[in-house]
């Protein structure tokens, strides 16, 4: 599938560097979907539009602006099902397969509030439940809104940043920027995947935690 190859979503954005603000709010706006978010590699396309920004082909305003607004309706979305579907949500994937997965996302949301709506952006584990898990438990649309937005802004900016920085770099190429993404991006999700299946043992070993 296209939309999931940032080589494609990289030329595209290259061929049209005047939609820039479009394609990242559709990219932004998919991953952060419940389910849909896992395998869209909007992390990547980020750095990769911050490197064509430091070399001048695409607008930085266009980047951010449409990255995080994707990013804020997103979200806002997924609130909006765990709130109005939370008896459902337990039966969709990947609640239904990993059913601690829904348990540690609400947990996250309990300990932290408002804070954890902003942090879980920066991670792609949490990034698509953890708005689920908000609006399941009922925080307040003002007080979400108010989280989700900095962090959309911060997350957009910082992944653009780092891009930019590297595209800045002398002979660092797109290519070179994909491949780092990709790298990070796999990082993230290998030690999400091993921080939830630590504490699954941990929750299964009698006296776990002392």
């Amino acid at each position: 599938m296209e939309l999931l190859d940032p080589h494609y979503l990289a030329d595209l954005i290259a061929a049209h560097p005047h939609h820039v603000a479009a394609v990242l709010f559709m990219v932004t706006f998919l991953e952060s979907l419940l389910a849909v978010g896992y395998l869209v590699p909007a992390g990547t396309l980020l750095f990769l539009a911050g490197a064509l920004v430091a070399v001048g082909m695409i607008s930085p305003e266009a980047a951010i602006i449409g990255a995080s607004l994707g990013a804020a309706f997103g979200s806002l979305a997924s609130y909006w099902l765990g709130q109005r579907l939370a008896s459902r949500i337990p039966q969709a994937w990947p609640f239904s397969r990993y059913p601690s997965l829904l348990e540690q996302n609400r947990e996250f949301v309990r300990r932290h509030g408002g804070k954890g709506v902003f942090l879980g952006r920066f991670t792609k584990v949490l990034r698509p439940t953890v708005p689920v898990a908000a609006g399941m438990l009922g925080m307040s649309l003002r007080r979400f809104t108010v989280f989700n937005l900095s962090g959309c802004l911060a997350w957009t900016s910082t992944y653009l940043g780092i891009g930019f920085l590297l595209g800045s770099s002398s002979g660092f190429t797109p290519q070179q920027t994909i491949q780092l993404s990709a790298f990070v991006l796999t990082a993230t999700l290998l030690f999400g995947l091993s921080t939830m299946v630590i504490r699954r043992r941990r929750a299964r070993t009698p006296g776990a935690g002392g």
